[in-house]
Parts: C-alpha cells; structure tokens; sequence
C-alpha cells in the first residue's frame, strides 16, 4: 500500500560535468549547494571512476543490519540515480556504513552501480568515489533536477534497536 504521495513540478534541469579525480559524492553536495537544491532528484549519472566506496549490504542474510562499505579501484564505469532532500537531523554511521548526513546540508540518497573486473556492484553513494578521465577535460556529466511543491527531509526515529542504536533513518515526504 502506498503510504504518501505528494506532487511537485521540475522547475530546473541542471547539467554538470565533473573534473578529473573529484570526489562524486562532494561535487553532488556543492552543486546542490550552489544551485540551492533544496528537494530535486539525481536524472542521470554515467562516467568513469578509478575508485570507489559505496555503502551496502554486507551480510547476506540478514534483513535488519546496517550496510557496510566495499572499496574498489582500478577501471570501472558508473551510473547512478537518487533523490536530493534537506538533512534535519545528524545521522553518523560513517564507522559502519560510511554514511554521515549532517543537519542543514543537502541529503543525498543516491544509488550507484559500478561495474570493475566484470562484476557489477550497486550500493549507496558516499565520499570516495573519484572521477576517472584520460583528458585533462572529463566528460563525466552528471543531470540533476530542481522541484518544488514537495519537500523531501531526513530525519533519524527516536526509536532504536540493536543494530540501529543511534535511531533509524527516515526519509519524510511531504506536500507543500
């Protein structure tokens, strides 16, 4: 059953093309920054990386635990997809999950998948994803989207569990 439905309307489509060995998941931040993205969604992202860390699940049976992070090197294509809300409340499992939302900065959910040696991975996007380019130019374009009449927050629950002792993470829909 769904649970919310809120409507809202594309006000800007923003292109940008990354440089060589920036940081994916912190030039997504500044854009959103600079853009004042304050709810929107990630469109598109196709590129190469020679590195990458991406927050997923680790322990294959078990339903309720908190990712981990996987590290990759070497040559790898990418392409990602996500939302882009407004952080109200810290959240730091950057020691288990490598996640860390800081309250008033932009919240980046975005699911990348990469594919390295031939195996093809997807996990969340979190620091340490370096574009990869041959040209002192790269042509890693990532397309966001600016909305407005919805608003997207993260928020943490006041209730825990074992796993989730800092509470757990909440992403609130709501109509403007």
């Amino acid at each position: 059953m769904v649970d919310t439905i809120a409507h809202a309307r594309v006000t800007d489509i923003i292109y940008a093309q990354l440089s060589p060995d920036g940081d994916l998941y912190n030039e997504i931040m500044e854009i959103a920054r600079r853009e004042n993205i304050k709810t929107g969604f990630i469109l598109n992202i196709v590129g190469g990386l020679r590195k990458a860390r991406l927050s997923m699940p680790v322990e294959a049976t078990v339903t309720d635990a908190p990712p981990g992070v996987r590290e990759f090197e070497g040559l790898m294509e990418c392409s990602g997809v996500g939302t882009i809300g407004q952080t109200l409340e810290t959240y730091d499992s950057e020691g288990t999950s490598g996640i860390l939302y800081k309250a008033g900065d932009p919240n980046l959910h975005i699911h990348m998948t990469i594919t390295v040696a031939g195996e093809t991975y997807m996990g969340h996007l979190i620091e340490g994803c370096l574009v990869r380019s041959l040209h002192p130019k790269s042509h890693f374009t990532i397309v966001l989207a600016k909305t407005e009449g919805a608003t997207l927050n993260f928020k943490v629950s006041r209730e825990t569990t074992e796993r989730y002792p800092r509470g757990i993470p909440i992403h609130e829909l709501v109509q403007d």
